[in-house]
């Protein structure tokens, strides 16, 4: 299946509240430990995870890394599902009417 490693890594209710965050606005990794109450090496870690997944991406500011929500990203997940589910309900509702 197509973003199948974007998926997979939004499947963590932690790294769903910095997406979710992100896309409010951009946050420093302080910031996101703050708004989470995690440390700072587990949210460095889930940051990796969503970075490895290009949703997200890091942007330096003076000694610290701003992060900001990968917007052309997420619209084209949004359009793949968004295009699977409703092929997939037409494909149902087609079976109901048989």
């Amino acid at each position: 299946m197509p973003y199948e490693i974007e998926f997979k890594s939004l499947s963590n209710p932690i790294r769903q509240s910095v997406v979710d965050l992100l896309a409010k606005r951009p946050m420093s990794v302080r910031e996101l430990t703050a708004s989470i109450d995690v440390s700072q090496p587990v949210m460095s870690q889930h940051l990796k995870v969503l970075r490895d997944a290009d949703l997200i991406y890091a942007k330096p500011k003076g000694a610290q890394n701003i992060y900001c929500v990968n917007k052309a990203k997420l619209d084209e997940i949004r359009a793949f599902w968004t295009a699977h589910w409703s092929d997939l309900l037409a494909s149902l509702n087609e079976q109901e009417e048989e």
